[in-house]
C-alpha cells in the first residue's frame, strides 16, 4: 500500500477525517484524510494505492468532502464495487459517510483472508464537540482507546477524543462486524441524565455542568437524523439491481439472453467475453445461443425515464455500439457460428429460428417436401429411388464424417399423399413425411423421433441435410458425441472433467470405451440412469443422448477405485453439497473440494 505525497514537503493542511485499517498492526499509522478529494485504487497515482492488490480497481473510489457543508461522502468508480457497513455501492454511485462506517475495498465473504477494509472517522465531528465540551468543561477527562489516543500523537495536529456518550452515539451504525478486537477499549461510563433526586454531575471547581448533556443529546439527535438521510440514499434500489450487467455493473444496455441458462448481458460486454469463453459468465453454463431480449431492453428504457440520471453518457453508448461483435447471424440458426468445426453446430440442435423458413412459410398452403409429387414437378425431377440392397426405411448406422441428404441412399420409395403430413427435422428445419404412426405397425420404416423429447429428426429416414450434423437421430450406443463431449462432463466441473479425461489417456481409452463399459453395467443393473425406458438400443437425438451420457460417466467416475486415482484428488475432503454443489464451477473450490460423492447436509 502506497500514500503518494507523504514526502513532499507541503503545507500541512488540517485534516477532516481518517482511516483506520481493520486488522492493522499495532504502531500502523492511520490515514490521514487533508484534501478535499481523495482518490483510492490500483494505479499508482492515487492518493491511498494498492498497485500489488488486483481486486482492488484502478481508480476504485474516492472520499469528497463538501467545505460548506462538512458533508462527506464516497463515490464509487470501481468495477466491482464498494460494500459501506454492508451495503453494496456501485459505479457512479454516491453514499454519505458518518464516523463508525466501514468500508470494504474488497469484500469476500467466502474468503475474509482477501478483504481489505477501514474505519472512517470524522475529525471535524470529534473537533467540535470538543471544544464545546472543553468550554463547559475544561478539567473532564474521558477514558478513550489506545489507537484513538495514539491517533492523535505525531505530525498531524492533536485532536481530543469525545465524550464516551457521542463516541457510543457515532459509533451505534456499525455493522455486525465486530471492531472491538481491533481497537480494545477501556470500560466507560456513560453521562448520567440530570434527574430530580440527583444533582448533575459538576467540575472540579464547583460549577454545575449542565452544557454537555444537552450538547451530547444534540449531537446524537443530528447524527440520527443525518443516518435516517443516508439510510434512504443508500436504500437498495431492487429494479435497478435486477436490471444491471454483472459484467460492467451499470444498467444493461441493448441486451442479449444465453440459451439455455437465459442469462443477461450488455451486447458490448459480452462480445468482449465470448472471444475468451463458451461458457456463460454467470453459470459457467455452456452457451448454445444468443439471443436478443426484449422484454429486458423495453425495462431499462422505462426504468430510465423515470431515472433519466442514471442513463450513460453518449460517448459510453458510443463506445458499446463500437464494442459490439454479436451480428444478426449469430442470433438465427441457419447461419450462425460454431463453436468448434466437430461438433459445434450439433450442440445447438434445439434451436428455433427467429424467421421462419420457406419451408414453414404459413402463407404457402401447404408443405412440399422432396417426396411430393409438387416436389418433382417443381425441380423438373425424378423422385429419388432405393439404392441397391436396401430396404424401404432401413436405418443406416451413423457415419463419423458430417451426414448429408447426398450421402445415405435410403431415401424412401414412397410418395407423399396429396396435402399430406409432415414434420419439420428439428436439426436442419426440412420437412419430410410423417410417418411415425405408419411405424408403430411396420419397424421397418426409421425412427423419426426421439424417443425422450419426441421432436422429430430426419437423420435415419434419408439422412440430415445439415452442414455439421454429425448424426441428430441414432441408438444411443451408436450416437456420435464427438471428441469434446467430455468437456465439463461432470456437472460442469472442469476439474473433476480434468480428472477422468487424464484417467482414460493414461489407459488408452476413449469416451466410446467408457460408454460402452457404461450401457454393459446399465444392462446389468449396476449403473442406472433417471429415466428408466432408455438402455443402449434406445434411439435419442444429441441433447438427450448427452444427458444421458453425462449421468453414466458420472457413475463410471465413482466407481473408479481411489487407488488408482492420483494422491492429490483423493486426498482432498468431500464437499457438503457433493454433486449439487452449485459453487463447482469455480476452480479454486473444485480443486479443494471432491464433489463426486452425495449431499450430506442441509438435504431438506
Amino acid at each position: 500500500m502506497e500514500r503518494p505525497g507523504e514526502g513532499e514537503q507541503l503545507p500541512q493542511q488540517q485534516p477532516w477525517g481518517r482511516l483506520l485499517r481493520l486488522g492493522a498492526e499495532e504502531g500502523e499509522p492511520h490515514v490521514l484524510l487533508r484534501k478535499r478529494e481523495w482518490t483510492i485504487g490500483r494505479r499508482k497515482g492515487c492518493d491511498l494505492s494498492f498497485p500489488g492488490n488486483k481486486l482492488v480497481s484502478g481508480d476504485h473510489c474516492k472520499i469528497v468532502v463538501d467545505e460548506k457543508s462538512g458533508q462527506v461522502s464516497l463515490e464509487d468508480t470501481s468495477t466491482n464495487g464498494t460494500v459501506i457497513n454492508k451495503l453494496k455501492v456501485v459505479k457512479k454511485q454516491t453514499c454519505p459517510l458518518q464516523t463508525g462506517d466501514v468500508i470494504y475495498l474488497v469484500y469476500r465473504k467466502n474468503e475474509p483472508e482477501h478483504n481489505v477494509a477501514y474505519l472512517y472517522e470524522s475529525l471535524s465531528e470529534k473537533q467540535g464537540l470538543t471544544r464545546d465540551s472543553s468550554e463547559a468543561n475544561k478539567e473532564n477527562v474521558f477514558h478513550v482507546t489506545k489507537d484513538t489516543s495514539g491517533a492523535g500523537q505525531g505530525d498531524g495536529p492533536q485532536v481530543l477524543p469525545s465524550s464516551p456518550a457521542t463516541q457510543g452515539c457515532f459509533e451505534e451504525p456499525q455493522p455486525s462486524t465486530s471492531t472491538s478486537d481491533l481497537f480494545p477499549t477501556a470500560s466507560t461510563s456513560s453521562v448520567e441524565p440530570t434527574s430530580a433526586g440527583r444533582g448533575p454531575p459538576s467540575s472540579s471547581d464547583g460549577e454545575p455542568h449542565l452544557k454537555l448533556p444537552m450538547l451530547v443529546a444534540d449531537q446524537c439527535r443530528d447524527a440520527q437524523a443525518s443516518l435516517d438521510v443516508r439510510a434512504a440514499a443508500t436504500k437498495p434500489d431492487k429494479m435497478e439491481e435486477t436490471l444491471t450487467c454483472i459484467i460492467c455493473q451499470d444498467l444493461l444496455h441493448d441486451c442479449v439472453s444465453l440459451q439455455p441458462c437465459m442469462h443477461t448481458f450488455c451486447a458490448a460486454c459480452y462480445s468482449g467475453w465470448m472471444e475468451r469463453s463458451t461458457l456463460c459468465p454467470t453459470c459457467r453454463c455452456p452457451v448454445e445461443r444468443i439471443c436478443k431480449n426484449h422484454i429486458l431492453n423495453n425495462l431499462v428504457e422505462a426504468y430510465l425515464l423515470q431515472h433519466p440520471d442514471k442513463g450513460r453518457s453518449e460517448e459510453d453508448v458510443r463506445s458499446m455500439a463500437a464494442r459490439n461483435k454479436i451480428t444478426q447471424d449469430m442470433l438465427q440458426p441457419k447461419v450462425r457460428r460454431a463453436f468448434s468445426d466437430e461438433e459445434g453446430s450439433s450442440e445447438d440442435l434445439l434451436e428455433l429460428s427467429d424467421v421462419d423458413s420457406e419451408a414453414s412459410d404459413v402463407s404457402q398452403p401447404y408443405i412440399v417436401c422432396r417426396q411430393c409429387p409438387e416436389y418433382r414437378r417443381q425441380a423438373g425431377q425424378p423422385l429419388p429411388c432405393p439404392g441397391p440392397g436396401s430396404e424401404p426405411g432401413a436405418p443406416q448406422a451413423p457415419s463419423e464424417a458430417p451426414s448429408t441428404s447426398t450421402s445415405v441412399t435410403t431415401a424412401q420409395d414412397y410418395v407423399c399423399a396429396l396435402q399430406g403430413s409432415h414434420a419439420i427435422c428439428t436439426c436442419c428445419f426440412q420437412p419430410m413425411p410423417d410417418r411415425r404412426a405408419e411405424r408403430e405397425r411396420d419397424p421397418r420404416i426409421a425412427p423419426q423421433q426421439c424417443a425422450v423429447c419426441l421432436q422429430p429428426f430426419c437423420h435415419l429416414y434419408w439422412g440430415c441435410a445439415r452442414t455439421g450434423c454429425l448424426g441428430c437421430l441414432a441408438p444411443f450406443c451408436e450416437l456420435n458425441l464427438g471428441d469434446r463431449c467430455l468437456d465439463g462432463v461432470l456437472s460442469n466441473n472442469n476439474y473433476e472433467s480434468d480428472v477422468l479425461k487424464n484417467y482414460l489417456a493414461t489407459r488408452g481409452l476413449t469416451w466410446r470405451n467408457m460408454l460402452t463399459e457404461s450401457l454393459v453395467a446399465l444392462q446389468r443393473g449396476v449403473f442406472l440412469l433417471s429415466d428408466y425406458r432408455v438402455t443402449g438400443n434406445t434411439v435419442l437425438c444429441y441433447c438427450c443422448g448427452l444427458r444421458s451420457f453425462r449421468e453414466l460417466t458420472y457413475q463410471y467416475r465413482q466407481n473408479i477405485p481411489a487407488s488408482e486415482l492420483p494422491v492429490a484428488v483423493t486426498s482432498r475432503p468431500d464437499c457438503y453439497w457433493g454433486r449439487n454443489c452449485r459453487t463447482q464451477v469455480k476452480a479454486h473450490h473444485a480443486m479443494k473440494f471432491n464433489h463426486i460423492c452425495e449431499q450430506t447436509r442441509f438435504k431438506n
